[in-house]
C-alpha cells in the first residue's frame, strides 16, 4: 500500500519561521514522511533527530539541477544522514526544455547522483507534458536512468489523463504529488478533494502502478497552509486506494 507523505514546501513559509515546530505539525496531522527542498539552516543531523522521535520518513529531496551538478557530495551527505535515496529535479524553466542539451546533462547528472548511492529523477510542471517548438514532448525526452515523479496535479492541468499516464509510466514513477486544482482555466491550487481533479480514480490507479508515496504539495494556499494540508491528507486517507 502507498503511503502518505507531505512535501514541506507547502508549508515552507511555517519552516522558514520555526522548522522544527512545523515538522511536529506535520507529524501531529497523521503523515508518514516529509520531502525536504531546504533545511532552513539546521544541521542535518539535528533534523534527523525530529524525524526519528516522530516516527517520519524522510521520502527525498529536491533541488535544482544546477545545484545537483554543482553541489553534489554535500547533497549526498544531507542523504546519507537524513537517510533518504531519491533527489528529484525540482524545476526547469520552461523557456529551457527546447535546449537539446538538456537530455544530456539530466543522463549525466543521474550517472553523477548513481555514483553517491542516489537515485535521480524528475518532478514535472505542466510545460514538461506540452508540445514544445519542435512537436517532441519534454517528459518523452527525459533519460530512462532517472525516475518520474509525476505531479498528478500539474499533468490534468496540461489536459492528460493521468490515470492513463500512470499505467504507460508504471514502476518508473515510485513518488507523485497529489496536487488539486479549481479549474483547468487558471493556477487556482485546492486543497486535494475540494478541487476538480479526480483523485478517486487517481489515487487507486497510483496504487496499481506501485507508487511508493503519495506525496502531498499545494504551490499556493489561501489563509492557513497547515489547515489545507489537514484537508488535504484527510482526503487522501478517505479515498479508497486498495491495488484491485
Amino acid at each position: 500500500m502507498s503511503r502518505v507523505g507531505l512535501m514541506l514546501y507547502t508549508v515552507r513559509e511555517d519552516c522558514a519561521r520555526d522548522f522544527e515546530g512545523t515538522v511536529r505539525a506535520v507529524a501531529a496531522l497523521g503523515f508518514e514522511g516529509v520531502e525536504v527542498f531546504d533545511l532552513h539552516g539546521h544541521p542535518a543531523e539535528e533534523v534527523r533527530g525530529w524525524l526519528e522521535e516522530l516516527g517520519l520518513a524522510a521520502i527525498g529531496r529536491h533541488a535544482l539541477l544546477e545545484a545537483i551538478e554543482t553541489s553534489l557530495p554535500e547533497l549526498a551527505e544531507e542523504a546519507r544522514v537524513l537517510g533518504w535515496r531519491r533527489l528529484s529535479v525540482a524545476w526547469i524553466d520552461p523557456a529551457k526544455l527546447d535546449d537539446p542539451e538538456l537530455p544530456a546533462r539530466l543522463g549525466r547528472a543521474a550517472a553523477a547522483a548513481a555514483e553517491h548511492g542516489l537515485e535521480l529523477g524528475y518532478h514535472n510542471h505542466d510545460a514538461e507534458l506540452r508540445p514544445l517548438a519542435s512537436g517532441e514532448v519534454f517528459l518523452d525526452l527525459i533519460p530512462p536512468e532517472l525516475f518520474l515523479e509525476l505531479d498528478l496535479g500539474w499533468v490534468w492541468f496540461a489536459g492528460l489523463d493521468p490515470v492513463e499516464l500512470l499505467g504507460r509510466v508504471g514502476a518508473r514513477c515510485p513518488l507523485v504529488h497529489v496536487k488539486d486544482f479549481a479549474s483547468r482555466d487558471r493556477t487556482a491550487f485546492a486543497p486535494v478533494g475540494d478541487g476538480v481533479v479526480g483523485y478517486d480514480c487517481i489515487l487507486p490507479a497510483a496504487v496499481r502502478a506501485g507508487v511508493d508515496w503519495l506525496i502531498v504539495e499545494q504551490d499556493e494556499t489561501d489563509g492557513d497552509a497547515l489547515a489545507a494540508v489537514r484537508r488535504s491528507r484527510d482526503a487522501v486517507i478517505a479515498i479508497p486506494r486498495e491495488a484491485a
